[in-house]
């Protein structure tokens, strides 16, 4: 995204190469900018030189003189705002910085301004870039361009209200349309309290996991209908501490054995910075099922990532402390422990390629009840305008810790893939449809636990800040 608005800025902003309006001004006035075009470039001000030359061409397009010293003045050299841009481009901000030292005074301060700002905004100087962005802002070919990345503090400051009127502003600039849209939905979405409403429609193949070949009779496909509501208090926005509080309900159409009501409370801190963030949590759920005390789960999380260039990696824990309610399922109590670690390509165009690596250790009361699984993690996900395409791949191996004697002494070993695509659709700034498809299947070495479920899921969801 920052080449492209440094590809725009450069258009706008570069005398040797935008048009030159012809029939401006009096011809006869073309000598006196001539000349002093050739007492700016004579003092190095190539900027200034190539803006004179440019307005004697204005006023005699046929002009030897201007043409020969606007060529002169456009010839191949050291320009320090292109250095600039090119080394943000690499996201050497320091390297830019450095270059635009010695940029101003040569008729281009505004452009010098907008790059200055960005290079603060990358090393996450914010104070700094916000004075520079506000003075780019206020030249109109740059406005656009300065909105962009006031819009981006103003997101990262957790100020989704003034975040939301500058991407619209950017959103005016051809080639920023769907980044700024994007972002607009996202800044509506950020506030000191957000509420989240969602519902979705369900059907599901296996609801029960019945084995490959059970009878008919044993409990198979259904439909459910869920509703989940999701509040996040952010006192100080981000980055900083929050709250989130969560509550869910689904209610199966025909197995109401299966109907689930649970709840959750959260509270973490979250660090973002100019190409990473951290973030850290603990958490507490409880679910009931049939109306029954199901499921109480603390859980200690904490995750993050670091972009570098176009790779974004990324890794995330989470340590369940799970007790189960039902006495025929008290043994699968314990603590189940989860590593993912993963690499992101980002190449542009909306695209991100992400590849993983992800292992659980379940350490239920009872050895047999125990595993450790492990194995790869593939996702594709595009995102253009309003619409979200995804897709995820991920296989598991896993190995039980001991003979289970409910199968014979066997030590059970199971091979778990899933596969999930969706799409998504914005609907303004607040409201979204997805559409879901989801595939677990289940080969184990036992022949009564292989499975194959089908889940597909169509919801709709409003999220914005109330505060």
């Amino acid at each position: 995204m920052t080449a492209l608005l440094l590809g725009l800025l450069l258009a706008v902003t570069d005398p040797c190469t935008a048009p030159v309006p012809v029939g401006e001004g009096d011809p006869r006035e073309a000598d006196v900018y001539v000349r002093v075009g050739d007492a700016e470039r004579a003092r190095g001000n190539l900027g200034a030189a190539r803006e004179a030359y440019r307005a004697a061409l204005t006023r005699a397009p046929g002009s030897v003189e201007a043409r020969r010293g606007l060529e002169a003045a456009c010839a191949p050299g050291v320009d320090p705002v292109q250095t600039a841009a090119d080394a943000l481009e690499a996201r050497d901000s320091e390297g830019a910085l450095r270059a635009l030292a010695r940029a101003r005074g040569h008729g281009n301060d505004r452009a010098v301004d907008l790059l200055e700002g960005i290079a603060h905004y990358q090393l996450g100087q914010d104070a700094s870039a916000v004075p520079l962005l506000e003075s780019a802002r206020s030249d109109p070919a740059m406005a656009e361009s300065a909105s962009f990345f006031l819009g981006l503090i103003s997101l990262r400051r957790g100020d989704g209200d003034r975040a939301s009127r500058l991407f619209d502003q950017a959103g005016r600039a051809v080639g920023l349309e769907d980044a700024a849209r994007q972002l607009a939905r996202t800044a509506q979405q950020e506030g000191h309290v957000v509420l989240s409403v969602a519902t979705e429609l369900v059907y599901d193949t296996n609801v029960a996991l019945r084995p490959d070949g059970a009878p008919l009779t044993v409990p198979g496909p259904d439909g459910s209908a869920g509703l989940s509501v999701m509040a996040l208090v952010r006192p100080w926005g981000t980055p900083g501490p929050y709250l989130r509080v969560e509550g869910q309900l689904s209610k199966q159409f025909t197995l109401d054995q299966l109907d689930l009501l649970g709840g959750a409370a959260a509270l973490g801190f979250r660090l973002p910075g100019p190409t990473g963030s951290l973030t850290g949590e603990y958490a507490y759920s409880y679910q009931a099922v049939d109306w029954r005390g199901y499921l109480a789960d603390q859980r200690v999380f904490l995750g993050g990532s670091l972009l570098t260039g176009m790779a974004l990696w990324g890794f995330a824990y989470a340590a369940h402390f799970e007790s189960y309610r039902w006495s025929e399922l008290a043994d699968l109590s314990g603590v189940r422990q989860v590593l993912e670690l993963d690499a992101g390509l980002l190449p542009g165009a909306g695209v991100r390629v992400t590849g993983g690596y992800a292992g659980t250790w379940d350490a239920a009361r009872v050895e047999n009840l125990s595993y450790l699984e492990h194995g790869p993690i593939l996702e594709l996900v595009w995102a253009a305008g309003q619409w979200t395409l995804g897709a995820r791949g991920a296989m598991a191996w896993r190995t039980y810790l001991a003979p289970d004697p409910a199968y014979a002494g066997t030590t059970r070993e199971d091979t778990r893939y899933f596969a999930t695509t969706w799409v998504d659709l914005g609907l303004g700034a607040q409201w979204s449809v997805r559409g879901t498809v989801r595939l677990i299947r289940t080969d184990s070495n036992i022949a009564d636990l292989n499975s194959t479920e089908w889940i597909f899921i169509g919801s709709l969801t409003w999220t914005g800040a109330v505060l």
